[in-house]
């Protein structure tokens, strides 16, 4: 990592590649400023988002990569630092919070979800096997004959 940046120790053995929010610029301390309680959890809140993002998309299209996991490192880190603060209710009540819009802003059934949090390895093998169905079916283009030229 670069050391012109002032990192906090959750940035630590995250190097390597570059992920601005993890590892890079915008992963510096600010000493100047305090976050109010407020602001932490939304902290928290934007951490939890970014694991879900990423587990979920593992989910549901089996891939990911060392990005991934530098974010989720890195979240785990914030979010652990901001469970020491918060009470265990505020914690679970702001993951709830973020549960139930992740599901809303991707449209996701409770039967998807209920599999992505508890499924068993073969229920997420039918899982991807159901989502490389569906994007075979979009990707078949109906056959026609080209248009006509004028």
């Amino acid at each position: 990592m670069d050391n012109k940046y002032n990192f906090s120790s959750d940035s630590k053995g995250l190097g390597g590649v570059y992920v601005a929010e993890v590892n890079g610029p915008e992963a510096c301390k600010i000493p100047e400023f305090t976050p109010t309680k407020h602001e932490l959890i939304q902290i928290a809140k934007y951490w939890y988002d970014q694991v879900f993002y990423n587990d979920f998309y593992f989910f549901t299209f089996a891939q990911t990569g060392s990005t991934e996991w530098r974010i989720n490192m890195y979240a785990e880190r914030r979010i652990d630092r901001v469970a020491e603060i918060l009470s265990e209710e505020e914690l679970n009540e702001l993951l709830a919070d973020v549960e139930r819009g992740f599901k809303e802003k991707y449209k996701i059934s409770d039967e998807d979800w209920n599999i992505f949090k508890n499924g068993s390895q073969e229920e997420w093998a039918a899982h991807w096997d159901q989502v490389h169905q569906e994007f075979e079916l979009m990707n078949e283009q109906p056959k026609s004959d080209p248009p006509e030229r004028k």
